[in-house]
């Protein structure tokens, strides 16, 4: 492909922002993506995506509705690599759950810790239910956990204080409150 323009934008509680790239080499493109993506997902769970080429010939754009940060990098990656002709579409998004994990994961975390550090990197300061996490944290981690387990974990860090709580029983919902997180209690 002699020439390619792309066109990214993100559409969130703070409005919308595009990532304009011309003429770029696909890793240089990748690289730019990737961190426009993590810089959006830094403050928000669910945002949508349009993303747009354009060579000489045509136009392709395609839209996406209340993805998640993997599946942002993901759809992202796929259209990205297909217009590139890259053959391996999920090999971005796996890299980029694999380095967060290894920043931030100890081996030996038990599944409540690794849910409460999930908390804090992805979710301060908004709402969340049980069954967003539970699919945000296999996604993210790579292993199965049961919904009982984490109602049950959230349950204890809204009786700890940790976490506020709304809603009824059948649909509750948890915040870890924005505020400085580093004052946390310890979780035993």
């Amino acid at each position: 492909m002699d020439y390619l323009e792309l066109v990214l934008e993100t559409r969130d509680s703070a409005g919308i922002t595009r990532l304009r790239l011309e003429g770029l080499e696909h890793e240089e493109v990748r690289e730019r993506v990737l961190r426009h993506l993590n810089y959006v997902f830094s403050s928000e769970r669910f945002v949508d995506v349009s993303i747009s080429a354009r060579d000489e010939e045509s136009e392709v754009v395609r839209e996406f509705r209340k993805l998640t940060r993997g599946r942002a990098f993901s759809r992202v990656m796929e259209f990205i690599n297909y217009l590139y002709g890259v053959e391996e579409p999920e090999a971005a998004l796996r890299q980029e759950a694999e380095d967060w994990v290894e920043k931030h994961v100890s081996s030996g975390m038990t599944q409540k810790e690794k849910l409460l550090l999930l908390l804090k990197h992805h979710h301060r300061g908004k709402w969340v239910r049980s069954q967003e996490l539970r699919d945000e944290y296999e996604a993210l981690f790579g292993e199965k956990i049961k919904l009982s387990s984490i109602s049950t974990y959230l349950a204890r860090f809204h009786e700890a204080g940790i976490l506020e709580r709304r809603g009824s029983r059948a649909q509750w919902e948890y915040r870890l409150p924005a505020g400085n997180i580093s004052n946390l209690p310890k979780e035993k």
